[in-house]
Formats: C-alpha cells, structure tokens, sequence
C-alpha cells in the first residue's frame, strides 16, 4: 500500500498540485469577475430606462446619442446645464453618459451625480432610487449615504434615515447629531403621543444634544407648556427670547434672558451683552419706540444667509450650522390682511 501512495509524497508532485489548484482559482476568479461585470453593466442599463421618459425628443438628445463624444465633455456639459439650472437636460446627459462608460469609477461618478441632480430639482424619489442603486454597487459610498439621509429627512421617512445613520456610523462617521435630530422630527410627527410625552422625550435628547433643545422651546412655546429657560443655551434661542412673554424671561438666570428683557421694558444689560440688545435698551430708557431688533442666520459652513431659522442649512445641509446674527431696524407697526 505504501508504494502506491508513494507519488503523493514526491515533492514535486505537491508542487505542481499547488500550481493547479493557484491557477484553477484564479481562473475561476477571472471568469466570475467578467460575470459580474456584464452583470453589473446590465443592471445599471435595466436600471436606465426607467428614468429615460423625459427629453426623448429633445435634438439636443438625439445629437449626443448619435456622436462619440467622451464621457468627460458629457460631465463637463451635464454640470454647466445644472449650474444654470436646466436640470432636464442634464439629466437627459448623464443617462447618455450611463449608457456608454464601462469603468467603475466613472459609473460611481455618474450614478452620484445623476442622483444628485434629482436631489437638487426636488425629485427626492427618484433621487433616492438612483443613490440605493449606487449603494448597491458601491456600499461604502459615505457621500450618496449622506445625501440619502437627508432625503428620506425630508420625505419624513425617519425610521429610514435613522438605518442610514446605522450604516454611517458602521463608516466611522459620528452622526449622534443627526440621530438626535431625527428621534426629535419622529417625536413631534408621531399622532399616537400625548403632549406630555413628546416634551418628556424631546427633554431627554435635549440633554444629550443642544440642538434639541430649540425645538423643545418651539414645541412648549406653541403647546403653551410650561417651560423653564435655564433648562437649554440662550444663545440657541435668542431670536424666540425677543418673541417670548416678558414672564418668562423674568424667570430665567441667563445673562441673555436678561439682555432681552431690558431691551424689551428698558433697564441695565447685564455685561457682554449684545451691543444691539445695549443700544435698544439705552433707547427705551430715553423713551424712543422707533427702534426694533432683527434678525438674519449665517451658515457656518457655506456662509450663506437666509431670512429666517433653520437646522439643516437650504444650501448645504450641514446641521446645527446658523449663527444668529443681530442688526437694529426701524420699529414699523403695519397691519396685515388675510387674504
């Protein structure tokens, strides 16, 4: 029996048995790539047609289709169209260029900017679809993941935008705010909870994110709950102190709140007290009315300003980015009809 398997123990024997089994894996490997590929390929042109009803008659459309023109010019051509807001078009362009790369790289780049496209025209379904087809494909994409989160916020899907959350913290990405932020929209949208409740629970993530606790503010202030000021930062809130009943602010420790108050009825600011808060104060010892406060918010993040508040900023959706800024205006008392 020992001579029979005496082959078996030759050296070289295992050496050439090594080779084959490298070669029939890689064989195997190269095989099952170029199935996947084709796979792929075909996924994303099934996946095309769905969206190719708009602009199939456009000759614009028809040019493009029609010439070789390289996938490069075509993003090129497709992002000057959505600089000038003409997003059809460059939707249309994108489709085309979907049609004609093979590489990965430039598929994950036309794929995310096609989503993003239909993000930006206000298609949040159809700029979803196009980033859960990326993530197929691409799963750690953190950016299409981030842009989906705030569509599905903005679709008020908060249980899905809460999975997404999951997934980017699985990426390394602290998203604590953003989970804070979305319990809370969850919160104050969920019929089936008392009011009670819902300030019990927008109470306890308030303690864990500040962010929360302006909307805990707003949802007292509009429930006309009982509301205790020293419990959240002044600063997050200064453009409601000026809304607020002179009894609140009476109530609270904050320099701000006092600020507020001697602006509203006069009186001494405390020190480091907004300069327009000081001189409203001054003016209201004097007796002059004619003089108000305004407000505007900054991002901190892109810069843009914007009229009124906001917690995930229009322009860039980075959260928990306005800064409250304060100007003196003329204090103009007009009336307004209901239409």
């Amino acid at each position: 029996m020992d001579t029979l398997f005496l082959g078996y123990r030759d050296p070289i024997f295992g050496v050439i048995i090594f080779f084959a089994i490298v070669f029939i894996i890689a064989f195997l490997n190269y095989w099952w790539s170029v199935f996947k590929g084709k796979e792929e390929r075909y996924s994303i042109e099934r996946f095309i047609k769905r969206f190719e009803v708009m602009a199939d008659a456009d000759e614009y459309k028809k040019l493009l289709d029609e010439f070789s023109i390289s996938s490069e010019s075509l993003g090129l051509l497709a992002h000057s169209y959505s600089k000038s807001g003409e997003y059809e078009k460059s939707i249309g362009i994108y489709l085309i260029a979907l049609k004609r790369v093979k590489n990965r790289e430039e598929k994950q780049y036309f794929l995310f900017e096609l989503g993003k496209i239909y993000f930006k025209a206000g298609f949040l379904r159809r700029g979803a679809d196009i980033f859960l087809e990326l993530l197929k494909l691409y799963p750690r994409h953190e950016e299409a993941l981030k842009i989906l989160m705030v569509i599905y916020e903005q679709l008020k899907e908060y249980k899905r935008a809460l999975e997404v959350m999951d997934s980017l913290e699985e990426l390394g990405v602290d998203a604590k705010s953003e989970k804070s932020f979305v319990k809370a929209l969850q919160t104050l949208s969920d019929a089936s909870m008392t009011n009670q409740k819902k300030y019990e629970t927008l109470f306890s993530l308030a303690k864990k994110e500040p962010l929360v606790g302006r909307m805990l503010f707003e949802f007292a202030k509009k429930e006309a709950l009982e509301f205790d000021l020293d419990t959240i930062k002044a600063e997050s809130i200064l453009d409601l102190l000026w809304e607020s009943d002179i009894s609140l602010l009476k109530n609270s420790s904050q320099d701000l709140a006092k600020a507020a108050l001697a602006a509203k009825v006069g009186g001494e600011t405390p020190q480091g007290a907004p300069f327009e808060l000081e001189m409203l104060a001054a003016l209201k010892k004097a007796n002059y009315t004619k003089a108000a406060v305004g407000f505007e918010y900054t991002c901190t993040c892109c810069k843009g300003t914007f009229p009124v508040h906001f917690y995930r900023c229009p322009s860039c959706y980075t959260l928990k980015s306005p800064h409250i800024s304060l100007a003196l205006i003329k204090n103009e008392h007009e009336e307004y009809y209901s239409f």
